[in-house]
């Protein structure tokens, strides 16, 4: 039977915590466990990739795209319209990971193109990738775990 490994490291965080915590006695010491399971209480969810959160991306970012594509196109700028499609269609349809680190290549590749266009022709696109990339942000952010500077800090 395998464990998974966010139960690993709750047991690791939990063990950390009960047994270790109460037993150290320098603030030093103290303030660096409690940085050892700040670690790895934000990397729990990050150790192995999600095909969820991938999926998300790989979603978001494909729309996102699709919406610059048809923007550029509408500001008569089918060669950079072009260009960002064809990124898209060759983004593989899986993995997860794989698709959605394509397609935010795809996102760099819109974002050089964007600069190169006049302000108010890529205005449209430049708000789709804007909104694009705070949502990734946000994704990537909510996963955190609340911080333990204080107790860091304290020791």
């Amino acid at each position: 039977m395998t464990v998974p490994v966010e139960s690993l490291v709750d047991g690791a965080v939990r063990t950390l915590l009960d047994a270790v915590a109460p037993a150290v006695g320098s603030r030093y010491a103290r303030g660096q466990l409690y940085a050892v399971i700040d670690v790895l209480r934000n990397l729990r969810d990050r150790i192995e990739e999600r095909a969820a959160l991938a999926e998300a991306d790989a979603a978001g970012a494909a729309d996102a795209l699709a919406r610059i594509v048809v923007a550029l196109r509408a500001a008569d700028a089918a060669g950079a319209a072009d260009a960002i499609a064809a990124a898209v269609r060759a983004a593989p349809d899986g993995p997860p990971a794989a698709r959605a680190a394509a397609l935010a290549a795809a996102l760099v590749r819109a974002s050089e193109v964007l600069a190169a266009l006049p302000g108010a022709q890529a205005a449209a696109a430049r708000a789709a990738l804007e909104a694009c990339l705070v949502d990734r942000a946000f994704r990537g952010i909510a996963h955190l775990k609340p911080s333990l500077l204080a107790e860091i800090s304290r020791g």
